[in-house]
């Protein structure tokens, strides 16, 4: 009997072992996973595709920016406010945490410009369509001057179609450039995005 009940306790001692580090284990990768959940969340971007869609930079930016772990919806820019506003119907309702109204293109001479919408503030309850990305202005201005600052360009405000009635911040941004160039610029443009992400965590 003394026999069993000593093999009872080590047995009993071994669970609790196995127990406590299993238990500390799964704290440890939960520790670790948690970070890059949350950067996957931080890291989704609406993309609204503008210029010439054949041009063979817009392959690249997928690659590059899928590479870096972006989640990104792209949606092809329209004309036509019936077409643009089913869009921005749908860019709405997503969790992103931003929306860069892009042009790219291959030039033989580099061209970048960076801007922000001169929309402005609503002041009552509710808003109108132009006002509603007005609400994130002061975010969309950071962000664009985040992205200047990595090309070294001063950044403008303009009228910018695409972010009527986006419900986010935003920036239009034309990035024309040297095929020998493109990869160099376009990390540039992912190096001013993650500064402002990382501002706002």
């Amino acid at each position: 009997r003394l026999h069993i009940q000593k093999d009872k306790r080590k047995k009993g001692r071994c669970m609790n072992l196995r127990f406590e580090y299993y238990k500390k284990y799964t704290l440890i990768i939960v520790c670790l996973l948690f970070p890059l959940f949350s950067v996957y969340a931080a890291d989704s971007i609406i993309v609204y595709r503008l210029g010439d869609k054949s041009e063979p930079i817009w392959g690249m930016f997928k690659k590059s920016f899928d590479s870096k772990g972006y989640n990104m919806s792209i949606y092809e820019g329209a004309d036509n406010i019936d077409i643009h506003l089913e869009h921005v119907n749908r860019i709405n309702k997503t969790n992103a945490s931003l929306m860069l109204a892009l042009d790219l293109s291959i030039k033989e001479k580099e061209d970048i410009f960076i801007a922000y919408t001169n929309t402005k503030k609503g002041k009552g309850r509710f808003l109108t369509i132009e006002e509603i990305h007005g609400q994130h202005i002061d975010k969309s201005i950071a962000l664009a001057k985040d992205i200047a600052t990595s090309f070294n360009k001063n950044v403008k405000e303009i009228s910018v179609f695409p972010l009527l009635g986006v419900d986010m911040p935003g920036v239009f941004i034309r990035i024309a450039c040297t095929k020998e160039l493109a990869g160099e610029t376009l990390n540039k443009l992912h190096e001013g995005i993650q500064k402002y992400i990382k501002r706002g965590q």
